[in-house]
């Protein structure tokens, strides 16, 4: 069927199936409303508007029309064919009717089990009797993961199909046509289903479509790229880069809800898009973002699917590390306004003191994913990821002394006594120490131990300088993503600092540390004919005061902050003159209070 012409059939095959859903939509729009179901607005919901759902028959409809047709291909298909019209009728029900949560799983269980006997299933290497249970485990997973990130619209349509787009790349690159075939249906149907969802959505998937969509791509992860049963790691960690969004996204909630005394299968606005939304993005910045960072890993895997396992490990624990530090910073949004259950208060007080007041278990956590990840990525770099047997041996051998040395320099430098959006650079300094001790402890022992017998030595100084540049990155990271954030703010005001010179810096630096502020500064004025044009941590100084006006009126200034220890009267006149002539706030500001913004015209 594939001879002639493979690519073109399967690019047909996803146009058509995109072209049917997309026609198919609006008809299923209607047709939900008829019966009622309908998702209507809630406290656990984020949508504000009442939207017909079902919009995952249009998806489903197409994707098994194809899986039909491939039977003949591939006799496989006819238990993943049977456990789709399980799910499909089970996400059906409950978009109608409503399915007890139990009842829910045991049938993702039942649906796993059609898959396993199909003969669809991990290959797990000394242990093959894991294969079944974890590949049922993963499947329920994703189903899930889909139904949980199925919460702002456009979300886990475009995430799917982003997802099911490098499924098929690495079905072509594996010479998998029918997968390929497989994973362009699924991207084409539910990409016609996405043009009706995208924001403002007219339609939402429901059950029915995230079950499918969960399905699918949960099997279709394992069908035809990791069919090597000695790649353990390509085997486990590939498809994890593939869902990587919809999975974190579905442990952080659930971890996040334990911790807070509330029932984790309970819905609710506290996703990781509800906590971008609450930060001031909005629907659509939201979308695309998350849709940007599911697309980067699936490059990630796409780069590493014939790599050696070990590069891969390398680069699973430095990208697990990331997400969980993005985790950390979100984990700080005030999601839940009601208290924790009663029996559960305790719990909640002990885990919020450690974790996400204090924090120091999750940079504990981040901090080992980066010594471990660092290390073996600098073998990778050295060796051109041609890690030979005794390669990795060494790396086996000796990674624990490297672990054990670090963890102990981090600690004794004091790196988990500061607060990382107060990093500076004598925090800096102090990693440089903690790092370079490390280092230099690590060496030692190996030369004592091994006398460095087959290890490289710029395999440590590649490490050392890893391992800085992360650990820095990690404590600076918060920083940048609140001025991200706040760049992205709509909701933001515009400020203008008048001096810039130390007090401006200073100023301007509390500004920046102020958590959940709403204060943007465009840029500085300073009579220095000299500074103009120069930058003070990459805001610009836009001109003179005698230039007030223009720049106020060219970037939209609403609020005016005074930077100078002992303002010159004039000064204070001039500008307290403009600003009650124009509505616009004024402050001296020599230290700011947190929080938002509350200056007024001054009197």
């Amino acid at each position: 069927m594939f001879s002639l012409a493979p690519i073109q059939q399967i690019l047909l095959i996803g146009a058509l199936t995109w072209l049917a859903s997309d026609l198919l939509t609006p008809w299923v729009r209607r047709f939900a409303v008829s019966v009622g179901s309908v998702s209507k607005p809630a406290d656990d919901r984020w949508g504000r508007r009442a939207i017909g759902r079902l919009g995952g028959l249009s998806i489903a409809l197409g994707f098994m029309g194809t899986t039909i047709w491939l039977i003949p291909q591939d006799g496989r298909l006819i238990g993943f064919l049977l456990a789709t019209l399980l799910m499909l009728g089970t996400g059906l029900w409950d978009d109608i009717r409503r399915l007890a949560p139990f009842s829910k799983l045991v049938l993702q269980i039942m649906a796993g089990c059609f898959v396993v006997l199909a003969g669809i299933q991990f290959q797990i290497p000394v242990f093959p009797w894991l294969g079944v249970p974890l590949t049922i485990g993963w499947l329920v997973l994703i189903m899930n993961a889909f139904n949980l990130m199925d919460n702002m619209d456009g979300l886990a349509g475009g995430i799917g199909v982003i997802a099911a787009i490098f499924c098929a790349w690495h079905a072509v690159r594996a010479g998998q046509w029918t997968g390929a075939a497989l994973c362009a249906s699924l991207a084409g149907a539910t990409l016609g289903f996405l043009r009706h969802n995208l924001p403002p959505a007219k339609i939402f998937m429901g059950d029915s479509g995230s079950q499918i969509l969960g399905l699918g791509l949960g099997t279709l992860t394992l069908m035809e790229t990791w069919h090597t049963p000695a790649r353990l790691l390509g085997i486990l960690a590939i498809p994890t880069f593939l869902l990587a969004v919809p999975i974190f996204d579905t442990c952080f909630v659930t971890i996040s809800r334990i911790i807070h005394g509330r029932h984790p299968f309970q819905g609710g606005t506290d996703h990781l898009s509800h906590r971008l939304g609450i930060l001031g993005l909005t629907t659509r910045q939201v979308v695309f973002t998350l849709y940007g960072i599911s697309a980067g890993f699936g490059m990630l895997s796409v780069v590493l699917a014939h790599q050696n396992p070990l590069a891969i490990a390398g680069v699973w624990l430095l990208s697990m590390g990331l997400l969980l530090l993005g985790g950390i910073y979100l984990a700080k949004v005030r999601v839940y306004a009601g208290p924790a259950e009663p029996a559960a208060e305790s719990r909640t007080i002990l885990i919020e003191t450690m974790l996400f007041h204090k924090r120091r278990i999750a940079e504990v956590i981040i901090d080992f994913i980066l010594i471990c990840a660092s290390f073996v990525t600098a073998h990778a770099l050295r060796f051109e990821a041609n890690l030979t047997p005794d390669l990795v041996a060494l790396i086996l051998k000796s990674l624990p002394w490297i672990i054990l040395l670090k963890m102990f320099c981090l600690f004794s430098c004091g790196l988990y006594r500061g607060l990382w959006r107060y990093t500076s650079l004598p925090d800096l300094v102090n990693i440089f120490r903690a790092v370079t001790f490390g280092s230099m402890l690590s060496a030692l022992v190996v030369l004592f131990l091994w006398r460095f017998e087959g290890y490289s030595r710029a395999v440590f100084f590649i490490d050392w300088l890893l391992l800085f540049v992360t650990i820095s990155g990690s404590r600076v990271a918060e920083r940048l993503l609140n001025e991200w954030i706040l760049s992205l703010r709509r909701d933001a005001v515009p400020v203008l600092i008048v001096g810039a010179g130390d007090t401006g810096e200073l100023v301007l630096r509390q500004l920046k540390q102020t958590e959940h502020g709403n204060r943007r500064v465009i840029g500085f004025l300073d009579d220095d004919p000299e500074m103009r044009g120069s930058r003070i941590h990459g805001i610009p100084i836009l001109g003179n005061r005698e230039e007030l006006g223009v720049i106020v009126q060219t970037f939209g200034v609403r609020e005016i902050l005074i930077a100078i220890p002992r303002p010159p009267a004039q000064l204070l006149q001039q500008i307290q003159a403009y600003c009650e002539e124009n509505g616009i706030g004024w402050m001296v500001a020599t230290t700011l209070p947190t929080g938002e913004s509350a200056a007024v015209p001054k009197e």
